[in-house]
């Protein structure tokens, strides 16, 4: 029997969204016939091996529960076989009494013939919430009168294979079968209408396979000029754990649906934060009546109640280009910023603009606006990063993908003439091939170790990138050989190290950051539990500029029983332990602290964020789509 803890939802259909599901269950065991009742409340279980009759005969079977399950048998020993034969309910809503195999028609099967020499294959899908019984059991009969129904027991059953010596990351022995199998989100097709908007395809998701045009091209078309934002802190030192009031979103165009539109979870916040929203007495303000108030000669006019006939009108609103940053830290599902069309279309028309006039990129036009983020810094300027499709004469097309500023004195001079001055920043261009270190640091959590590595492989599968370099300190995992593991991954390159003791992060993140030679390449500090966008390298690197700026990416944390399927969930806006940094600022600003968090978990982050802002480096800061961090308990933590 496999159980896998910690996952919300009713229906067995909720169980196989699980990520870990089906070849990492947290719980092993056995047991001695196909009734269950452990007491437990938010789990799901596959129960799976053969079925020996003790004699031949039509059989037939039965199911109950507490909320749904399913009985899959197979007509012989082979797992792909099966076929559902008994279940009770697929809404997540129904549910039977300990016993009670007839409240609906599903429960029971039709009479299936089995031999005595036989053995058959079967699994049992279970999902329970909270409340009610939680309760399964299987039954059969012989299709005989007087015959009555037995919960099958252990002289009838054997096990599929012996899992007592294997380790967590030894799957193959695992049945996949059409019943339960891996939904590995970047091979499902992706749904026409889906019902959460960030899944939906999007172009920046892959926009690493768009060749790159070279930095060097608009070298001399555009001015340099200097960047001194704001934003970045002017003073010596900053009170502990403060850093985070100086951090600041960027907005992006196009709409990237991060925010949380199909629930009805802090969606007022989002709304509320707009001031002639909230001011004005909320949608109805919006509804133009143009039903006159009085008759001809002035009469008052009776007005039904309801008045289906009233004659209405509306203008178009954006409430997404009308809201400022602060949303996004105050509204934790409002997502990203969205910018207003004009303004990038104004930016844009400015940059083409600027490529015409220079005869070594007069022939490249525009074919796709890709993504723009902007981040306003006050009275300093506008930077803007610009990434645009341009094809040339010959038909082939390149991504330029540059940062740019906008200088609010300079742009007085030239609004008269309807133009705007887009300048280069000096010392302020990414790197598309500096190597990036994603380092992570474990003690045990061995299935979500599995887990990070077949996300890293998926990234490097999806990309071929060669420059990033994967980097596990492992505290001496038990129930996990991560160095086997590693060996095996498909990764450009890996390194590990096993330390001793009690797990302590910051020293470990500190070993990781040692074995790093090269201070002019990229560590990315991550955690267990996330799913990875494959262009999480990529990203990383356009947001981190060496000596200038480190890339914050916030991360949605998935309620309980969500999945990448419909991720629902909350951008966790105030953690900072996700962080892109050149080995060069992260050793100039002191490395981890491991003196006042040696044996201490949380806060470190904030404590590391202040000596970024005190080393005078600019934190961007986006909520980055499909960046997310599963649901779990503590259960099992090193922490905990």
């Amino acid at each position: 029997m496999h159980v896998f803890e910690d996952w919300c939802g009713t229906s067995v259909e909720q169980l196989r969204r699980n990520v870990l599901y089906p070849l990492f269950p947290h719980i092993q065991t056995t047991i001695s016939s196909l009734a269950v009742y452990p007491g437990q409340k938010n789990y799901g279980l596959r129960i799976f091996g053969y079925i020996h009759p003790s004699a031949s005969g039509q059989y037939i079977f039965a199911i109950s529960s507490d909320k749904n399950s399913e009985f899959w048998l197979s007509l012989n020993e082979e797992p792909q076989n099966i076929r559902l034969v008994a279940y009770v309910g697929r809404s997540g809503t129904e549910w039977s009494n300990p016993g009670e195999y007839g409240k609906f028609a599903s429960q029971k099967s039709l009479p299936v013939m089995l031999l005595k020499e036989n053995r058959y294959f079967f699994e049992v899908l279970y999902k329970h919430s909270e409340g009610g019984l939680d309760h399964l059991e299987v039954a059969w009969r012989l299709n005989q009168r007087n015959s009555t129904f037995a919960v099958i027991t252990s002289e009838y059953l054997s096990l599929y294979v012996n899992e007592s010596l294997l380790l967590v990351e030894e799957t193959d022995h695992i049945p996949q079968t059409i019943a339960s199998h891996e939904m590995k989100a970047e091979l499902i097709p992706k749904q026409p209408f889906p019902v959460v908007d960030m899944v939906r395809e999007d172009p920046r998701d892959s926009i690493y396979n768009i060749p790159l045009l070279n930095h060097s091209t608009l070298k001399n078309v555009f001015t340099e000029c200097d960047y001194k934002p704001l934003n970045i802190f002017g003073g010596d030192k900053i009170q502990r754990f403060h850093g985070i009031y100086y951090v600041h979103y960027s907005a992006v165009y196009p709409n990237d649906y991060t925010r949380q539109t199909h629930t009805d979870s802090d969606e007022m916040c989002f709304y509320n934060k707009d001031s002639q929203f909230s001011s004005g007495g909320g949608s109805l303000q919006y509804l133009k009546i143009e039903d006159p108030p009085t008759g001809e000669g002035g009469e008052k006019v009776e007005k039904p109640d309801p008045y289906w006939e009233r004659p209405v009108n509306v203008n178009p609103i954006d409430f997404h280009s009308k809201q400022t940053t602060v949303v996004t830290k105050v509204c934790k599902r409002a997502g990203n910023v969205i910018m207003d069309e004009e303004e990038v279309m104004d930016v844009v028309e400015a940059f083409m603009n600027k490529l015409q006039t220079a005869e070594s990129t007069s022939d490249l036009v525009l074919k796709r606006v890709l993504n723009v983020e902007r981040r306003v810094d006050g009275e300093a300027g506008t930077r803007y990063l610009l990434e645009l499709e341009l094809e040339d004469e010959e038909g082939d097309t390149r991504l330029m993908s540059q940062h740019f500023f906008v200088n609010p004195q300079k742009e007085e001079n030239l609004e008269s003439q309807g133009l705007m001055s887009l300048c280069h920043i000096k010392d302020f261009s990414w790197d598309p091939t500096v190597r990036v270190n994603v380092i992570l640091t474990v003690k045990n959590q061995g299935r979500w170790i599995i887990q990070f590595i077949r996300q890293m492989e998926k990234i490097y599968k999806a990309t071929g990138d060669e420059n990033f370099n994967v980097i596990i300190i492992d505290y001496s995992s038990s129930d996990v050989n991560i160095q086997k593991a590693l060996k095996k991954a498909k990764l450009s390159s890996y390194q590990y190290k096993r330390l001793e003791g009690t797990f302590l992060k910051t020293t470990a993140i500190q070993t990781a950051i040692d074995l790093i030679n090269d201070e002019n390449s990229i560590l990315f500090m991550c955690d267990l539990h996330l799913n990875f966008p494959t262009n999480i390298i990529d990203s990383v690197r356009k947001h981190t500029i060496q000596g200038k700026m480190i890339f914050a990416p916030a991360v949605m944390r998935l309620d309980c029983g969500a999945s990448l399927l419909a991720p629902t969930g909350f951008w966790e806006i105030d953690g900072y332990g996700l962080i892109g940094i050149y080995k060069s600022d992260m050793d100039r600003i002191g490395g981890m602290n491991t003196k006042d968090f040696k044996d201490k978990w949380g806060g470190e982050d904030w404590e590391l964020l202040d000596r970024i802002l005190e080393g005078k480096l600019e934190v961007e800061r986006l909520n980055l789509r499909n960046f997310v961090h599963y649901f779990h308990t503590k259960r099992g933590m090193w922490n905990n």
